[in-house]
């Protein structure tokens, strides 16, 4: 029973960890573009490199966290990810140099991805199968609302202090977090190690040679990807410098995002559930709902129509940013059991791949036209973001051809 109980209380540090890590990886560079451009005069491509680099390590970890998890043991690597994440969020707020900006950010991206992978782990571990659902779902809400967190109250609290400040407060509380967990650790008999969970690339090539897995993957990064790149990346520093909302109210929406996308996955689950868990509908109806959006908000900008609306399409957008619960049990349909963890992780992978790419290609897009200078903050111009929003546009007519050639099995 005691050691039942350690386990809980490691749980309950671990989504503390894990609430960290959606908060920086929401709130940098999404929340405070306009702040970190100014603090480190940097152009667009430099800070939404900070997101990135942040996904591309990330991205690639949670191919390797997997076997981690298997092998060592979930409480293992989530005391190696939040050493990792502790140092780098140290780190951030705490220096000049670009190069170690970029660093930081790196190490935490690593750091984060131990997180969800080994939280599952030990779920799965304490509770019965039919609270395992709940339990999985109250994780993701916690990191659901460190996205929130990241966005409205963050920049409330950049009224009375700096972001420095409060990036090192929480800094401090995920140290002292991890220093906790590693001291709770402790009440736990030793961990065995699993001799036979080894990193081979077998299941990975098994995983990437079913065609289906390639449509599916496609769709599903490409999805994630446009509408994560608006909630971290480009989306408040849109709606200052275009729609012209002030700092709130652009992170207000952002932080609507979040609930809007947590919500779409519970309501898309339930429907398809009674529907004869059809899910093909859904992702082709969503998918041409972004394209629709994409194109207009593309029109608005080419027609310098400046109106409020543009704020609820993107809203409309975080409605794909909740289709999870949607793709897991067509991973768990189209692979066999043996490489579904595998194939899973593939996916994942390549969410927050398709996340750095397009974070990558928006700051380029964004230099391509001359900013304007004003009050110490850099606006970018109308066909800049016209720009961005077309080739987001053309990208989603890819995720719209994968999508369709997709069928319910």
């Amino acid at each position: 029973m005691r050691k039942y109980y350690t386990h809980i209380i490691l749980i309950i540090l671990a989504l503390v960890l894990y609430f960290m890590s959606h908060f920086h990886r929401v709130a940098i560079p999404g929340a405070i573009f306009d702040i970190l451009q100014n603090s480190f005069n940097l152009s667009a491509s430099a800070v939404t490199s900070l997101s990135a680099v942040f996904m591309y390590s990330y991205a690639i970890s949670l191919l390797l966290f997997g076997v981690l998890v298997d092998r060592y043991g979930a409480i293992r690597v989530i005391m190696a990810g939040a050493f990792l994440f502790s140092v780098g969020s140290l780190i951030f707020p705490n220096t000049q140099n670009l190069y170690f900006l970029y660093l930081s950010r790196a190490i935490m991206g690593i750091g984060s991805a131990a997180f969800y992978i080994s939280l599952v782990q030990e779920a799965k571990k304490c509770f019965p199968d039919k609270y395992f659902g709940i339990s999985v779902s109250l994780m993701l809400i916690t990191g659901y609302m460190g996205g929130v967190c990241a966005n409205v109250p963050f920049i409330f609290v950049l009224n009375f202090i700096s972001w420095q400040k409060v990036l090192n407060i929480l800094a401090i509380i995920t140290s002292i977090v991890t220093l906790i967990f590693i001291i709770e650790r402790l009440f736990l008999n030793k961990i065995a190690v699993n001799e036979h969970a080894e990193f081979s690339l077998t299941p990975f090539k098994e995983v990437l040679s079913n065609k289906v897995n390639h449509k599916l993957f496609i769709f599903a990064g490409l999805n994630y990807g446009l509408y994560y790149v608006i909630q971290t990346v480009i989306g408040a520093k849109f709606l200052k410098d275009y729609v012209q909302l002030s700092d709130t109210a652009a992170s207000t929406i952002l932080s609507l995002m979040v609930l809007v996308a947590g919500a779409s996955g519970f309501i898309l689950a339930s429907v398809s559930s009674k529907m004869g868990d059809r899910r093909i509908i859904f992702m082709k109806s969503i998918c041409i709902m972004s394209s629709f959006i994409f194109i207009l908000i593309s029109l608005f900008l080419l027609l310098h129509l400046k109106i409020k609306l543009i704020a609820v399409l993107l809203l409309m957008i975080a409605i794909g940013g909740g289709m999870s619960p949607l793709l897991v049990p067509m991973i768990h349909k189209i692979n066999k059991y043996e490489i579904r963890g595998t194939a899973l992780s593939v996916m994942n992978c390549c969410f927050f791949l398709s996340v750095g790419v397009l974070g990558s290609l928006t700051g380029y897009i964004l230099e391509l036209f001359e900013p304007i200078k004003t009050s110490g903050h850099i606006i970018y111009s109308p066909q800049s973001y016209f720009w961005v929003f077309l080739t987001f546009f053309i990208i989603s007519l890819i995720e719209m051809y994968n999508v369709f050639k997709l069928k319910d099995v």
